[in-house]
């Protein structure tokens, strides 16, 4: 039962007390994140809520893989968000053996999840929203995006909406926010990117707004 308050009392907090249309908040990341995350070390959220930090490295030879993903250079805003979530799950399938989380037991249905609480190697909504923010703020100060930049943490749900839910955020250059789900797919499978204002929206989303490719690079 603590895990579970430990999760739903800030969400509960964020949904009361968000500014903006777009809900964005930086709780979890002062909370959570290394605020200066490096391929030497960064922290590695999971068993819900950030209950657990573990710590994980990016060498020279996995860091040539990740920026291998945006090579060529996407033309345009939308097939960059295709290498941004391709990116984020080659990352995350890196270092699941080093956080000790490779495998995921969640049940994913129409979007919805059943999370397993009793197993701290999963992660939930909080975890991967944290963890995706690292991973794709490494890529950014990485000079790999040209058309995104890293905006902050969005969350959703509250009393009209049964689905609580956070999210990692992207921006275009001067443009919209789109959200980055990573706790919506199993570990190495690239994350669905859809328009923020969807992801904020009725819950689960239309499938047809989703922006993703199928599956990780080798």
């Amino acid at each position: 039962m603590s895990s579970i308050l430990r999760w739903l009392v800030p969400a509960l907090l964020l949904v009361g007390c968000a500014e903006n249309s777009n809900h964005l908040q930086t709780v979890y990341l002062d909370r959570f994140a290394s605020s200066n995350p490096t391929l030497a070390e960064f922290k590695v959220c999971h068993g819900f809520g950030c209950a657990e930090v573990s710590y994980a490295s990016l060498d020279a030879a996995q860091w040539k893989r990740v920026a291998a993903v945006f090579k060529p250079k996407a033309k345009d805003a939308q097939a960059e968000r295709v290498q941004i979530a391709r990116g984020v799950a080659l990352i995350q399938e890196m270092i699941s053996r080093q956080a000790g989380i490779a495998q995921h037991q969640w049940t994913h249905k129409d979007m919805l999840v059943l999370p397993n609480w009793s197993d701290t190697t999963q992660l939930d909504c909080v975890d991967e929203a944290v963890n995706t923010w690292t991973f794709t703020t490494l890529m950014e100060r990485g000079g790999l995006f040209k058309f995104h930049r890293v905006a902050q943490l969005a969350n959703a749900g509250g009393l009209t909406d049964p689905f609580m839910r956070n999210t990692a955020v992207l921006q275009e250059i001067n443009g919209n926010y789109y959200a980055i789900d990573a706790s919506l797919v199993d570990n190495g499978v690239p994350p669905p990117i859809m328009p923020l204002t969807t992801w904020l929206g009725s819950w689960p989303p239309d499938r047809s707004v989703l922006n993703t490719s199928a599956k990780a690079p080798g």
